[in-house]
């Protein structure tokens, strides 16, 4: 029998893994807390990403409901007072809903691209915020504020 002659009949024997079953255990609990590591990274990703994507989701939203709000034409909403009133909450729920995605996701350059695009079309806007003014909003999304209207 080739195993007899190669030495491999050794690893038959109940004696090898008994004297062995210490570093056994210790290799497969380290095995498993590595897999639950990457889960547990992964699934904070996951949240950290639906946190994002619900919080943009429900500012297009908004959007929809308000498309005069949405393209930011300055003219026609100063020229009515009580659509200017209603342009002010709106930008605060934009700026809200970007606070979020920066909150979870504050390097993420995609977000960081999107969030400036938007923030552009209210420039005009937030350069007479008393909000952005007091720095009101977190040191990303002020960061980004402070970019746009310079």
């Amino acid at each position: 029998m080739t195993c007899f002659n190669t030495g491999w009949a050794y690893l038959a024997d109940y004696q090898f893994w008994d004297e062995r079953t210490g570093i056994i255990t210790a290799a497969v609990a380290v095995i498993a807390l590595l897999i639950a590591w990457r889960q547990l990274w992964g699934s904070r990703k996951e949240s950290r990403r639906a946190t994002a994507y619900a919080a943009y989701s429900k500012f297009l939203e908004l959007c929809e409901q308000n498309p005069n709000f949405a393209y930011a034409k300055e003219v026609a909403i100063k020229a009515d007072s009580n659509k200017h009133i209603k342009y002010r909450w709106f930008v605060a729920q934009m700026l809200f809903a970007f606070e979020q995605i920066l909150d979870v996701l504050p390097n993420d350059e995609k977000w960081n691209t999107t969030i400036t695009n938007q923030l552009q079309k209210h420039c005009w806007h937030l350069k007479d915020s008393g909000s952005v003014k007091r720095e009101e909003w977190n040191r990303p999304l002020q960061d980004l504020i402070e970019d746009v209207i310079k």
